[in-house]
């Protein structure tokens, strides 16, 4: 038997950073990801490959599941094995993770990982777990090995398309009909989210009125990309990105090299361009309708940068026999 299965990496269009603190925000499942291949074996072995990381390890099945001590090493790795760990197996296989997104820069690739590797695993188990347990489980184990995780990059993965946050942290998938091309740009420095996120509570507490105001302000521009989106509106989601990047570059997350994609994307055509995630490093995006080409060739003569759309569907998997 072998199955295929795929999981979206995430960005966040709008409301990084406010989210935390109890503001709307959207993201958008990409159509770059994970691809997780598992072949059946006749034997007692499991054996895992990430051929990115050049990663190889063989496990071996003790009453019908691995001797796994759950000790984590802050390693894609971990979430592989975490969701092997879940089942038991009659037999062994051979997985393999390969993961076609930047590792570590907020595209939610720890996510698509267990996502991806959680559809494959629990058919071949025979549990064929639904979309709503594949998210749980999924959360659970990010919880796991990070200590804290918000919902919003495993539901991503899981259930695909665009999700707006409300400020009571439900998510609401948002319905529209219009393209939504978009350049990521990777600046090749990773960031660490955990100290950016407690430097701009820190900001919080030393100018409350005015970080409360910014926050507030975030969630206006989150509140409208999604009317934006939903009427279609192209110049109005251009704006509201802009505007949300000015934000973002207020309280401090912003850097230089974060500064020159994002303008160098904008002098070449891109109509709206801001940083995704926490910041510090990592990845722009750009909404980019026209100019596509001559946007990316620009962007790559320094960082890496690649197209992407939208993934109207999230974890999908197929049975080969």
């Amino acid at each position: 038997m072998k199955i295929k299965s795929f999981a979206p990496g995430k960005v966040i269009l709008f409301g990084e950073h406010s989210v935390v603190h109890n503001r709307p925000a959207i993201a958008m499942a990409i159509d770059k990801g994970v691809d997780v291949e598992l072949n059946s074996r006749d034997d007692n072995i499991i054996t895992v490959t990430i051929p990115v990381i050049n990663y190889s390890e063989k496990l071996f099945l003790l009453d019908n599941m691995i001797d796994y001590n759950h000790i984590h090493n802050n390693m894609i790795t971990d979430y592989v094995l975490e969701v092997i760990s879940l089942f038991k197996f009659d037999k062994g296989f051979d997985l393999e993770v390969n993961i076609n997104m930047p590792l570590g820069v907020g595209l939610g690739s720890s996510a698509a990982v267990t996502v991806s590797c959680m559809k494959a695993i629990s058919l071949y188990a025979n549990e064929d777990y639904d979309l709503e347990t594949i998210a749980q489980k999924s959360r659970n184990i990010e919880i796991a090995i990070q200590g804290a995780a918000s919902p919003i990059d495993t539901s991503m993965s899981t259930y695909g398309g665009i999700i707006y946050i409300n400020h009571e942290s439900k998510l609401n998938r948002i319905d529209f009909d219009m393209q939504l091309p978009i350049i990521i740009s990777d600046c090749n420095i990773e960031a660490n989210t955990g100290k950016l996120v407690e430097s701009v509570r820190l900001k919080y507490v030393e100018y409350p009125e005015i970080m409360t105001n910014i926050f507030d302000a975030m969630g206006l521009i989150a509140d409208n990309a999604k009317i934006a989106l939903e009427e279609g509106n192209s110049e109005s989601l251009a704006n509201l990105m802009n505007l949300n990047q000015g934000l973002l570059d207020s309280i401090g997350v912003n850097t230089f090299e974060l500064s020159d994609m994002v303008f160098t994307a904008r002098k070449f055509g891109a109509l709206g361009s801001k940083l995704t995630g926490s910041g510090g490093g990592g990845c722009i995006i750009a909404y980019a309708p026209d100019n596509t080409e001559e946007i990316l060739r620009q962007l790559n003569l320094k960082y890496k940068a690649f197209k992407c759309e939208e993934s109207k569907k999230g974890v999908q998997a197929q049975i080969i026999k």
